[in-house]
């Protein structure tokens, strides 16, 4: 277990591509309805037209989230960006996101190629940079989806959702916000979820990502219990002085076992696969974003899990977040 304070989430910005996607509407295959109980995504957004950028939506996200909170950029001492689907392979999307927001240059700027657990992983992350540098900063977090499935796969096709989150990170002397880290990584279930690219000559090799939905089921259903019951023991907390539980948005089935294994309330889960799909390292804040506006003084425990293998569990507080709108590009 790890731990951190004098740091705090202070807002978070979602920004999505305007087309919606209706599961009941579009799916075609017999099975859709079982699918759609299973999954638990009803709806979720994806850009068809494949014209939008991870940067694109991150990029209005960002933007609202310092007008809402009224930050100066040149307040902002670092830019994180997490993500499978980054701009290029190289150079880094954080460094094309600097000049395109106007930031400093005096500014550390640098991606983190996380999917599932990458939430987890950058907070802990921006956390300590934070504290380090005792400075304002970005976490930006999201994918396309839409880039690397087959839209011919109706079930990839109707599981995944296109997002970008904007999370504004600041440190505060004093303000003693105690939070609590646990990671864990193995790199044997790499082939289980995978997009077996170099990223050169994609269009004409027309590769897609592969999953192994069984396999990831059984590691997630191994590790995340563990790993959470662990970290509750080591910070001295219980399920009973968790407020919420934020698990990634895999699926509505792998969150009730977890939840049925954990011995979890259902008044404690909380949800956005519903209206999003799987927005991978977006799936935690968007969740955050969508049921916990307007609320303050919680105790959260999230837990992200999937690719790589790699799996984070943490418990944060969260206290008068800004939020605003969802933003559609």
């Amino acid at each position: 277990m790890y731990t951190n304070n004098d740091c705090e989430i202070s807002g978070i910005s979602v920004c999505v591509p305007k087309n919606q996607i209706d599961n009941k509407k579009f799916l075609k295959f017999k099975d859709k309805n079982e699918f759609i109980q299973h999954t638990g995504v009803k709806k979720h957004f994806l850009n068809l037209k494949k014209n939008i950028s991870t940067s694109d939506l991150c990029f209005v996200a960002t933007n609202k989230i310092i007008d809402n909170l009224k930050w100066k950029k040149n307040e902002i001492g670092f830019l994180l960006f997490v993500s499978q689907t980054r701009d290029f392979v190289l150079p880094a999307t954080a460094c094309v996101l600097q000049k395109r927001l106007g930031l400093n240059k005096d500014i550390l700027a640098y991606d983190i190629p996380l999917g599932c657990s990458g939430f987890v992983n950058g907070l802990y992350t921006a956390f300590l940079i934070s504290k380090n540098m005792k400075s304002k900063g970005l976490l930006l977090l999201g994918d396309m989806s839409s880039k690397f499935i087959d839209f011919k796969d109706k079930k990839m096709f109707g599981l995944f959702g296109d997002a970008g989150t904007a999370v504004a990170i600041n440190y505060k002397k004093k303000l003693k916000n105690f939070s609590c880290f646990s990671f864990g990584t193995d790199g044997g279930g790499y082939k289980d979820l995978i997009y077996n690219s170099t990223g050169i000559n994609d269009s004409r090799n027309k590769k897609f990502v592969e999953m192994d939905g069984k396999k990831i089921f059984e590691f997630a259903l191994n590790e995340v219990p563990l790993q959470v019951k662990k970290l509750l023991v080591k910070s001295k907390n219980t399920i009973n002085s968790i407020d919420y539980f934020v698990f990634h948005q895999a699926n509505k089935f792998l969150i009730k076992t977890l939840m049925k294994k954990l011995r979890i309330p259902n008044k404690k889960i909380i949800y956005s696969i519903g209206e999003f799909g799987n927005t991978h390292s977006a799936s935690i804040p968007i969740t955050i974003f969508k049921n916990l506006k307007n609320r303050s003084n919680l105790k959260i425990l999230i837990s992200g899990f999937g690719v790589g293998y790699s799996w984070a569990s943490a418990i944060i507080n969260l206290n008068n977040l800004k939020f605003g709108d969802l933003n559609k590009i």
